[in-house]
């Protein structure tokens, strides 16, 4: 069945997680709340947020000024590492529903794991199940995870997480960390589904793009969508917004191969936070 801008992947707990939706790291000001307002006037169900971006009184405030209401929205947020433990990410949590102006949110993740002191992920976790447990949060899943840090946290946990939300893209193609996560029913979701436009004019995207009458992003995360990997590509420019939107087209077998095996492969997105194995 085609996919729409209305099509979601079920999550392990039953929840409904759109394939696209609004990211907004560094998205500020003005511009963070008309973009997400707009976004959700134009179709947009999910909106992706964290409190490393510092933006989620701007996206409260967009979502109560759009058309939409609360139940028809998807909002994701981020317990940021400064706020891991367990006591700590319970007020930092209350604290991000009070900045966006709702009573629960669908989804939140760990924004990266503690790779130096993993108990306090560990903590945190614990804490975000119990929050789930009184309708804080309705979802709760995990940021920038690898296969090894997946494995010492389901080992340590009883709930496993819903969600992994990392960099993906087709010259990141994370192809033993999707098969992971499919097995372990943790659903894989994508930022920088275009790679910070660094790549769109490799001649073989702009092949397939000219191919299908699509822009060369457009392709990225259309690809993105056919693995079964749901999207929150960022922008606040409105021409971007809608043809973020128009991805849900069908690339062939021979455009999949392609798009699959590109040598180049490179992480862009790098913290003080990030694995070693990276």
């Amino acid at each position: 069945m085609k996919k729409t801008l209305q099509s979601t992947t079920t999550l392990n707990d039953g929840a409904k997680l759109p394939y696209l939706g609004l990211g907004t790291w560094q998205s500020n000001g003005r511009d963070c709340e008309h973009a997400v307002e707009f976004a959700l006037n134009h179709g947009y169900n999910l909106i992706d947020t964290a409190q490393l971006y510092f933006n989620e009184k701007r996206v409260g405030n967009a979502w109560k000024n759009s058309d939409r209401s609360r139940e028809t929205i998807f909002i994701t947020t981020k317990i940021g590492n400064p706020n891991q433990g367990y006591k700590r990410s319970i007020q930092s949590l209350k604290k991000s529903l009070k900045n966006l102006g709702t009573e629960y949110v669908d989804l939140v993740l760990i924004h990266w794991p503690n790779i130096h002191h993993f108990e306090l992920t560990i903590e945190t976790w614990r804490a975000l199940v119990e929050q789930r447990e009184k309708g804080l949060c309705r979802s709760i899943g995990v940021c920038n995870f690898t296969i090894p840090l997946i494995e010492q946290l389901v080992n340590e946990i009883d709930i496993i997480p819903s969600v992994n939300q990392v960099e993906f893209h087709t010259f990141l193609y994370q192809k033993k960390l999707l098969k992971n996560c499919q097995d372990k029913g943790i659903q894989l979701q994508a930022y920088s589904p275009i790679a910070r436009a660094k790549f769109l004019d490799n001649d073989e995207i702009q092949q397939i793009a000219q191919k299908h009458d699509k822009s060369p992003a457009q392709v990225m995360i259309a690809w993105c969508i056919q693995h079964g990997v749901p999207v929150v590509p960022k922008t606040v420019h409105e021409n971007r917004i809608l043809e973020n939107a128009e991805v849900f087209f069908e690339l062939d077998e021979a455009d999949m191969n392609t798009l699959d095996n590109f040598k180049q492969q490179v992480r862009l997105i790098k913290s003080m936070s990030s694995p070693p194995s990276w």
